[in-house]
C-alpha cells in the first residue's frame, strides 16, 4: 500500500453557509466559525486543479496552500540524500 502524498489548504469564505460544498473537493478537517475558513486537505498532484475549481466559487474569497514542502526543502529536511550535505543539523555538539 502506498501512501498518497497530501497537502493542506486554507479557504476563506464569505459566509459559513456554503462550507459544506467543500466536502466535495476533499477531506474538510476544521472550519472555524470566527474567522470564516477552512482547513481542506487534498491530494497533492490534484491540488493546483482544486485550487482553480475553488477560485471559480462565489463563496470562496483567498486560498493559501500550505507552505510545508517549501519550508522542508529550504531547511534540507526533505529526506532528498543528494541535499545531505546542505541540511540545517539541529544537533547541538557541545559534550
Amino acid at each position: 500500500m502506498d501512501i498518497q502524498a497530501r497537502t493542506s489548504l486554507v479557504v476563506y469564505v464569505a459566509s459559513l453557509r456554503q462550507v459544506r460544498q467543500l466536502k466535495r473537493f476533499g477531506h474538510l478537517e476544521y472550519v472555524s466559525k470566527r474567522m470564516r475558513y477552512a482547513v481542506l486537505y487534498v491530494n497533492q498532484d490534484e491540488s493546483q486543479e482544486i485550487i482553480g475549481k475553488l477560485k471559480q466559487l462565489r463563496f470562496v474569497k483567498r486560498i493559501i496552500e500550505s507552505p510545508h514542502d517549501t519550508l522542508m526543502e529550504l531547511l534540507g529536511l526533505s529526506g532528498d540524500s543528494q541535499n545531505k550535505d546542505e541540511q540545517v543539523n539541529f544537533e547541538e555538539d557541545d559534550e
